[in-house]
């Protein structure tokens, strides 16, 4: 209940200063292109406003799934337990995708989201460890303990809204968070996605699998020539999904929201 209450006061504060987020109904559209539902947010910061679709939704948690992978991340290379260069081996032992079953450095573990990899950094991180720096970074409403401690974002109790996830964003983006400001910018380095002449892209996205239905996530920062914004992109499944291709649509639809909004321009 405290993490929670204290994630709940500080993104109500920070609605406070930003104003009444703004909702674009027209983005509908868009949700409806791809056949599925959800709905996103997105926080200006030059500017100090929210926008964004079905806002009501964007106040429900989800588990975060393997959007924590940025926050592991940090509490990885901020404990001292590995550093960027340290390699995870593979015993050997067969894995859900073929791509994971390889050695492996951090950064490439995040890029291709490999679970096993995560997971052992969690267990050496350990329960105690993992609660102090989640707490400290006000990361959503997690349940930690010595039984889960290698799935607690994956499944269970855990979960964060979009509010909380881009406070979470633009916190490290500012390099905000009391811990040393090389495992932030580092971490920032890895959760690069797409460079562009006219903007760069950063985040990470996340398949929940405690819902009954799929829920994704595509969260991080977008950087234009004149600005930055903040997002969380949560979509759900639903009777006329494409399952097939329905990893690849979280993306694919922010991006299309961004060219909707102007955020950047068609190339």
């Amino acid at each position: 209940m405290k993490i929670g209450l204290i994630s709940t006061i500080i993104v109500l504060t920070i609605n406070c200063f930003a104003g009444q987020p703004t909702e674009i109904s027209e983005l509908k559209k868009i949700f409806e292109k791809y056949k599925v539902d959800g709905s996103i947010l997105i926080y200006d910061q030059k500017e100090n406003t929210y926008i964004g679709y079905d806002l009501k939704r964007c106040n429900i948690a989800f588990c975060p799934a393997s959007t924590f992978k940025i926050p592991n991340t940090l509490i990885a290379l901020e404990s001292g337990i590995y550093t960027i260069d340290s390699v995870f081996k593979w015993n050997g032992e067969k894995r859900t995708f073929s791509s994971w079953e390889k050695d492996m450095t951090i950064e490439e573990a995040f890029r291709i989201s490999a679970v096993p990899v995560y997971q052992e950094i969690a267990r050496h991180v350990g329960v105690e460890k993992m609660k102090y720096y989640t707490q400290l970074f006000n990361y959503g409403n997690l349940d930690i303990n010595g039984e889960n401690i290698d799935k607690f974002w994956l499944e269970g109790k855990s979960s964060i809204t979009q509010y909380q996830q881009i406070y979470f964003s633009q916190k490290l983006y500012n390099l905000q968070f009391p811990i040393s400001e090389n495992t932030m910018k580092r971490t920032k380095e890895i959760m690069l996605y797409e460079a562009k002449d006219n903007y760069r892209l950063s985040g990470k996205t996340g398949w929940a699998v405690r819902q009954k239905e799929n829920v994704t996530w595509f969260v991080g920062f977008i950087e234009t020539n004149s600005n930055v914004y903040f997002f969380a992109t949560n979509v759900a499944s639903n009777e006329n999904t494409d399952l097939k291709s329905f990893s690849n649509i979280r993306i694919e639809l922010t991006k299309e929201i961004f060219k909707e909004l102007k955020i950047i321009t068609e190339e």
